[in-house]
């Protein structure tokens, strides 16, 4: 989340705790109002904010002023809850193996042969690794992947 999605969202939440911060009206009505509706959280979408929610918003405020309502970064960014160095190293390895294995069919062969466990790490966590580490790259089409095996096939070298 890049510093003006940040800015946004506490804009956003600073617009729901001003009438509280500012005693323009009854906590107890205008909390219950405000956490019956459904609000467009920015970069986030639609969502119900509970009462307690906004209350820590304005304690925060109140604490830290407006920086304390805009989200905090993860204290682990960039790295991955799922996956130990070693995992990765591992994983990282076998890619190298094969760099030009789509990267689906590669995650269904790593779940395969048991280098990961079903369910317990996602497509999506194996993709970000490997573009991280600039291991995507672009894959055979399907028409090279034809030619081959027609050559291989028939022997036949031009074709």
């Amino acid at each position: 989340m890049n510093e003006s999605m940040r800015h946004d969202i506490a804009l956003f939440r600073y617009g729901l705790i001003a009438p509280l911060v500012n005693g323009q009206v009854e906590p107890k009505t205008y909390l219950k109002e405000v956490s019956e509706r459904v609000h467009h959280v920015p970069h986030q979408g639609d969502k119900r904010i509970a009462a307690k929610t906004i209350l820590d918003w304005c304690t925060r405020y109140k604490k830290g002023g407006f920086d304390a309502l805009k989200p905090k970064r993860r204290s682990d960014r960039g790295h991955s809850r799922r996956l130990s160095p070693d995992d990765e190293d591992h994983i990282l390895a076998l890619r190298k193996e094969h760099p030009t294995m789509p990267v689906t069919v590669f995650y269904e062969h790593l779940i395969e042969q048991g280098e990961i466990p079903e369910n317990h790490t996602s497509y999506f966590t194996i993709y970000r690794l490997l573009k991280k580490h600039n291991l995507v790259g672009k894959e055979e089409s399907v028409k090279t992947l034809w030619r081959t095996f027609f050559r291989f096939t028939t022997g036949v070298v031009n074709h």
